[in-house]
């Protein structure tokens, strides 16, 4: 059995705090700065949800780069304007994924 059927092989997605519906289009022009370990104001801007990349146990496509894209096509999705990465793992003796927490934000107007 491959890992098609049970995972799709990719990182396995924790959404913290907002859904996005996954099947509407795309922007083609979103493009979000993704920044790391950073303190965000509150006075700057507001969070607006967190996600989780982790490993499925079946995942061998997930590596940094494959999680920017569901970074930035998630923050597409909630029209963040900012997301920070909280934490990090990059791949290593327990998994062969890069795992990592994040937060989507909205500037305030």
């Amino acid at each position: 059995m491959g890992c098609l059927l049970f995972t799709g092989c990719k990182h396995q997605i924790s959404r913290i705090g907002y859904k996005v519906n996954t099947k509407s289009p795309m922007d083609v022009n979103c493009n979000i700065p993704i920044i790391k370990f950073e303190t965000i104001p509150d006075s700057v801007a507001i969070k607006i949800g967190t996600i989780r990349l982790s490993d499925s146990g079946f995942s061998n496509n997930c590596s940094e780069a494959d999680a920017m894209v569901i970074l930035k096509n998630e923050g597409c999705a909630l029209k963040a304007d900012l997301i920070n990465i909280s934490k990090e793992t990059q791949p290593d003796s327990v998994s062969i994924c890069y795992r990592c927490q994040a937060d989507f934000y909205k500037y305030k107007i």
